[in-house]
């Protein structure tokens, strides 16, 4: 997937003067965009939802073979809102617009953002579907237990636990959790490990293999 036109992330760990300070450039531009728009990635909400049509092919969520539900987060009302039809580029969309970086999808009398507002790990829709098996997938990372050096870092880091969490009690409901290892931490905005992170699911999914067939027999 061409990810060009996803907004640039600082790099305040580069080896030497100019790029830590193209770093802390980028930074002040995300924040100002922050303070006086959407985000940094507002700039490129048109770019994204027409990579989302492409690969949706313009259809709703209803037209697939396979029943899909998508959750997102009223940030009006706070609530979670699970869509299964409609535009499926629009909800996907919805669904990963994070605060502070892509502006919202206004639904109606709906804000919609990030669906892991308001549940990281919505196993009870799928349960809701009459499946005999529900196997969730947990890409989290393990707390690097290097101290916050500011209070940015401190506030994201406390979000991080609260929604870690949430997680934990949430994934108990499934009946099955796979989840990747990574060979390094790699942040929500670093699309560059994007084949890391597709091989360490697939490398996650084959050694599961046995343990997944056992659930699937035992399902039907």
């Amino acid at each position: 997937m061409d990810t060009s036109g996803f907004p640039s992330t600082p790099n305040f760990r580069g080896r030497s003067i100019a790029e830590r300070v193209r770093g802390l450039a980028i930074a002040l531009l995300a924040a100002r965009d922050m303070y006086f728009g959407w985000g940094a990635g507002a700039r490129t909400e048109s770019w994204g939802r027409g990579v989302l049509a492409a690969l949706t092919k313009g259809k709703n969520l209803e037209d697939g073979s396979i029943p899909v539900f998508v959750c997102t987060t009223d940030v009006l009302s706070g609530e979670r809102v699970v869509h299964n039809r409609g535009s499926a580029a629009n909800y996907v969309y919805a669904s990963a617009a994070l605060a502070g970086i892509l502006p919202p999808l206004i639904d109606g009398s709906h804000v919609l953002m990030d669906g892991a507002y308001a549940d990281i790990a919505p196993i009870d829709v799928a349960r809701s579907t009459g499946v005999d098996v529900v196997i969730a997938v947990d890409p989290s990372q393990p707390e690097t237990g290097i101290a916050p050096r500011n209070g940015v870092q401190a506030m994201l880091r406390s979000i991080e636990i609260c929604q870690n969490e949430h997680a934990r009690l949430r994934f108990g409901q499934a009946d099955m959790v796979i989840r990747p290892k990574f060979r390094n931490t790699i942040g929500t905005l670093e699309f560059h490990y994007k084949r890391q992170c597709i091989a360490s699911g697939t490398m996650a999914v084959r050694r599961s293999g046995d343990q997944i067939r056992t659930l699937l027999n035992r399902g039907t």
